[in-house]
């Protein structure tokens, strides 16, 4: 049976918002349909940059992630994406790019991005029975804070969690042991209390667990939980959770 929680905290991307790829604009580039907001940007680049190749550009935007999952280290600090934007004209050349372009380009990039979640009708219900009864927090790997906070108020539930934690604005990634200590600071409740709600085997079971914190893996792929680090519950979808916590 489930203990009383006085806090539900839940991950954002694939657990309460679930993407949908078809959203994302798709380019043709080796005589294959990519999704990639790579045309997006070159189309915006090309007055300035004339003789620039979609491909280039979506190899640029490619070398830049990449680029900012190298410079998080072993404490996984979050590298904001205005940084790895700074970092995406960089890899085209442009070393000093006007700010009002690079906000531009990032605004055009994360518009598409976040278009792509849904929030479906049924987890919105879930929110909605249990913000009756428990605290409600967002804790979420995202590195463009404004963005992610756009999206919640554009569905109406930003105002449902408290508090609203988004490793862009926390400064570090689950799941770090920073992260989960400074995410369990500002919740401002004992781990025992806290039951997180994820979809990432290491970013939530894993990183919930090192932290003393109960978690529920919403395993919709029915993988096999992991022996080191076993999830507290187990759920194939996330409105399974209203009948867990009732047992």
């Amino acid at each position: 049976m489930p203990k009383p929680y006085r806090l539900i905290a839940f991950d954002c991307v694939n657990t309460l918002y679930l993407p949908d790829a078809s959203r994302i604009p798709v380019v043709e580039l080796d005589g294959k349909q990519v999704p990639t907001t790579a045309g997006l940007l070159h189309e915006r680049l090309a007055p300035l940059l004339p003789d620039l190749a979609l491909h280039q550009a979506h190899l640029a935007l490619r070398n830049a992630w990449r680029w900012a999952e190298a410079q998080r280290g072993p404490e996984l600090l979050e590298v904001p994406a205005r940084r790895r934007f700074r970092q995406f004209f960089f890899e085209l050349g442009l070393r000093e790019p006007e700010e009002r372009l690079l906000d531009e380009l990032l605004e055009l990039h994360m518009r598409a991005v976040t278009g792509s979640f849904i929030l479906p009708a049924a987890h919105r219900q879930v929110l909605t029975r249990l913000r009756r009864s428990h605290r409600l927090a967002l804790f979420s790997n995202f590195d463009h804070a404004p963005s992610m906070q756009r999206l919640l108020r554009e569905s109406g539930i930003s105002d449902w969690f408290d508090p609203l934690i988004i490793s862009d604005a926390l400064g570090y990634r689950k799941p770090g042991r920073a992260a989960f200590s400074r995410a369990i600071g500002l919740i401002g409740e004992a781990p025992q209390d806290i039951l997180f709600v994820g979809d990432s085997l290491e970013d939530d079971v894993q990183g919930a667990r090192q932290a003393g914190i109960d978690v529920a893996w919403i395993n919709a792929k029915g993988l096999p939980a992991p022996a080191d680090f076993p999830p507290t519950y187990e759920l194939r979808e996330l409105p399974a959770l209203i009948d867990l916590l009732a047992e």
